[in-house]
């Protein structure tokens, strides 16, 4: 793929993602690249998001940049197999090596909106809320139709609203599941 290629995917991605991942799974790349995309991708968001914090001498605030990149990794394998199985009790067609795929797509497009991001919070700091909206907003976008067009769905308010409902079900679990062993934030320790 030229340069010029991977813009102007990226490009349809964001105007029309529905084709974008057509296009994108149409390129059938071997497992090792799906799986390389998504790494590459995880750990390009961790290091931005350490930039700032670094730069500014806050490091101490955040945590370890490995449990960091680990979490992020295993969210991201969660979510693929949740768009996958979720997908496909409801009718749809797709396969988890084409979910790696689209989810490894998204988070490098994501990585370049969180570019835009420190760009932004660096010029003028106070357009930066603005643009954090914006980025949630086209990653919500894209996820929506990068669903439709794995697993052939028409709507993508049903599949908005379904993804809603699963995201808020699987925040439960998680919740409950990490409560029964031992994990609990601060303010319920102090409860």
């Amino acid at each position: 793929m030229t340069r010029t290629e991977f813009f102007a995917l990226i490009r349809q991605s964001l105007t029309d993602p529905e084709t974008g991942a057509q296009h994108l799974m149409a390129l059938n790349p071997p497992m090792a690249t799906r799986w390389m995309l998504l790494a590459a991708s995880v750990l390009g968001s961790v290091v931005l998001l350490y930039l700032l914090p670094v730069l500014t001498g806050e490091v101490s605030m955040l945590p370890s940049p490995f449990a960091f990149a680990g979490t992020q990794a295993a969210m991201n394998l969660l979510v693929i197999a949740l768009i996958t199985h979720v997908g496909r009790a409801f009718g749809g067609t797709g396969n988890f090596a084409d979910a790696v795929w689209l989810v490894g797509w998204m988070q490098l497009i994501t990585a370049g909106l969180l570019i835009a991001q420190i760009v932004v919070m660096l010029v003028l700091p106070l357009a930066n809320v603005i643009v954090a909206i914006a980025s949630i907003a086209v990653s919500i976008w894209l996820l929506v139709g990068f669903i439709c067009a794995l697993h052939g769905f028409k709507s993508r308010i049903t599949v908005m609203v379904a993804g809603l409902m699963v995201f808020l079900l699987s925040s439960f679990v998680i919740a409950m599941v990490l409560l029964f062993f031992g994990f609990s934030p601060a303010e319920v320790s102090n409860v």
